[in-house]
């Protein structure tokens, strides 16, 4: 690990010499807010025992911090794109304009206000973080007032005094309080409410509005322990952290299955202890722009006028689904102590503002991974790939030559420019999605989603990008003969049946049935896998050896890209994943599992085919449509008769 002694960083003070003077000769201010008074202004050295990579998250995220050290709450609002914020401190009310936050991950960060109520007219402050030897960290933090008058001069020397005491308490909690929660590191201040262990009483007494939530919980057949963990948690956690309740955050903490969690709160929505949003996200900021409490209400298109960019509302990862407590149980407000920028947009890894003809350099401490830069107000943006041991340690971003892809080796070395006639915003970001957002598909593809939300549909003129699909078609064969031999209520009593045992089956591997079209049925699974085995299992059970229904199946299988639409008030698959899936049931005969390339070459599936001892057979598919053959294969294995009934 590198220490104090060894960084070669020309855009960071050395930690072993940094006081104010230096500070301010690295950083010094402008003549248009000295103008208006000389500054008050204190530069603290905080040493903490725990790394920089471990404190980060818990160091931006400003708003828990200030909440900790007693500083009044903050209002904001959002204008055109800026925000402005309002407090009350010492009876005084402060109303700001926020400057946009700047960042570099694990090395600082700084803010500034425009003032135009209170006792100050600006303030600036930044964080500046330094590797301390082995599991250890330097933190400067630095505040510079310009007064507003005899009042605000003598106030904030005073306050200025308390705040530093406050911070040294605030950060010996921190440190307390992040080694606690270790295990939970991904999680930042959050983990202090999930780690809470919920009441141990056999019978725990809630608030009466609760109790009858949790009898009908029980009722429902829903866990006793996990419905008694989330009524605790909605009583105890804190406000920041009920605003939007992620459920795969939470599962993951609490280490339950995700589905089974889910579960919980889609009944607790039914018994009015969540509400639920459909919150369309910027691709940029990934803040939430509008939050839908139906489907049905989602918009086409949407704006963020912070990244100063119009997005279509239907794209892969623009929506995310989270929940909320109900007002009659508890009243949840989103409560700020500070606007906390960095913290709401933790992929973020570098943010930087430059005036025109203004240049930067920095050293990187970004480790392997792809990265994607782009102008704020772009919507295009070039990919960064950071490995090890390439030669390339110098990144030179100009705000007219950026190439497509870039290689560049770990902790490299940055250099900006900004060659355009007015101010830009530069943001390096982590490519990879948030792991932690539960989408549209998550729900359209969870049986229990589908049953218990019949009502929520698209609107017609949206058709939503869900990505990946593994779709299914079964089929009954010989269905006429079947239907003339039994009778129509012989047959329909047999048909119903079979509708039983194929739901039960679908839901049991993790996918859902999207619609039933006669006697057949279209299923869809998040991976070809949990496809494939489903499919084994319809045809164990509907085969030759089961003398108690006369119902033979085919099933045809295939994935690839899908839209979710509105199709007679019912969310339903389109495209031209569903066609193909739909037409490759003409190879198929009883008893047989039909299945598209794309599913042949999945590496899951492989491994299945190696394990399960299955072998395939290669057919080829006339595509009519387009009048191509292109191959495809069927599932051959024991257990599975090969029959020639009639289609």
């Amino acid at each position: 690990m590198q220490t104090i002694d060894s960084i070669e960083d020309n855009d960071m003070l050395d930690p072993n010499t940094l006081d104010l003077q230096t500070y301010l000769e690295k950083y010094p201010w402008e003549e248009k807010w000295t103008s208006l008074g000389e500054p008050i202004e204190k530069l603290w050295k905080f040493d903490l025992d725990v790394s920089p990579q471990e404190v980060w998250p818990w160091l931006i995220d400003t708003s828990s911090f200030n909440k900790r050290i007693d500083i009044p709450e903050m209002k904001f609002q959002e204008i055109n794109g800026r925000l402005f914020g309002k407090s009350k401190n010492a009876g005084i009310v402060s109303e700001w304009e926020e400057v946009p936050w700047e960042w570099e991950y694990c090395k600082q960060l700084n803010n500034a206000r425009i003032y135009s109520k209170g006792f100050a007219y600006y303030v600036r402050t930044r964080y500046l973080v330094y590797p301390l030897g082995e599991g250890s960290t330097r933190l400067f933090v630095y505040f510079g007032w310009i007064p507003k008058g005899w009042l605000g001069k003598n106030l904030l020397k005073i306050v200025m005094v308390q705040l530093e005491k406050a911070y040294e308490k605030g950060l010996k909690g921190v440190v307390e309080d992040l080694i606690k929660t270790r295990s939970y590191s991904w999680l930042g201040p959050s983990a202090l409410s999930v780690i809470k262990e919920s009441k141990s009483e056999k019978n725990p007494v809630f608030p009466a509005r609760m109790q009858q939530i949790r009898v009908g919980y029980i009722r429902e057949g829903q866990p006793r322990e996990l419905v008694d963990k989330v009524l605790n948690y909605i009583l105890d956690a804190d406000e920041s952290d009920l605003y939007r309740i992620r459920i795969k955050s939470l599962s993951k903490a609490w280490k339950i299955p995700e589905k089974e969690l889910l579960l919980v709160f889609l009944h607790g929505c039914r018994l009015g202890l969540f509400t639920m949003s459909w919150d369309v996200v910027c691709p940029h900021c990934r803040g939430v722009r509008t939050e839908a409490q139906h489907l049905g209400d989602l918009p086409t298109r949407d704006n963020c006028e912070v990244c100063d960019i119009q997005f279509e509302a239907n794209q892969l990862n623009s929506i995310e689904i989270t929940f909320h407590v109900h007002p009659s149980i508890r009243e949840v407000q989103k409560r700020m102590f500070c606007a906390a920028e960095p913290a709401t947009k933790s992929h973020i890894r570098f943010q930087k503002y430059l005036e025109s003809g203004e240049t930067y350099n920095s050293k990187l401490l970004l480790s392997p991974g792809v990265y994607r830069l782009r102008v704020n107000g772009e919507k295009n943006y070039s990919l960064l790939e950071i490995k090890e041991e390439v030669p390339n340690e110098t990144l030179v971003w100009k705000t007219d030559e950026v190439p497509e892809q870039i290689e560049i080796a770990d902790h490299p070395k940055l250099i900006l420019e900004n060659l355009s006639s007015s101010r830009k915003g530069f943001v390096i970001e982590e490519r990879k999605e948030d792991q932690d957002c539960l989408r549209p598909t998550d729900l359209f593809n969870f049986q229990d989603f589908r049953d218990l939300f019949s009502q929520e549909a698209l609107s017609t003129d949206l058709q939503l990008d869900i990505g990946m699909q593994t779709i299914l078609f079964t089929d009954i064969v010989g269905s006429t003969k079947f239907y003339y031999n039994k009778g129509d209520s012989g047959a329909f009593s047999e048909v119903r049946y079979h509708f039983v045992e194929v739901y039960k089956v679908v839901r049991e591997f993790q996918g859902a049935v999207v619609k039933t079209i006669g006697d057949a049925v279209m299923a869809a699974f998040p991976s070809p896998s949990a496809a494939v085995e489903a499919s084994v299992r319809l045809q164990e059970f509907f085969s030759e050896e089961n003398t108690e229904t006369p119902i033979r199946i085919r099933i045809s299988l295939h994935t690839g890209p899908c839209l979710a639409v509105n199709l007679n008030s019912n969310i339903d698959y389109f495209g031209n994943t569903v066609n193909f899936a739909a037409k490759l049931q003409a190879i198929a005969d009883g008893g047989e599992i039909a299945f598209s390339e794309a599913v042949f070459r999945d590496k899951q599936i492989r491994q299945l085919m190696t394990e399960k001892g299955w072998k395939v057979k290669r057919v080829k598919f006339h595509q009519s449509w387009i009048n191509e053959e292109t191959p495809a294969y069927k599932l051959v294995f024991s257990g599975l008769p090969s029959t020639e009934e009639n289609k």
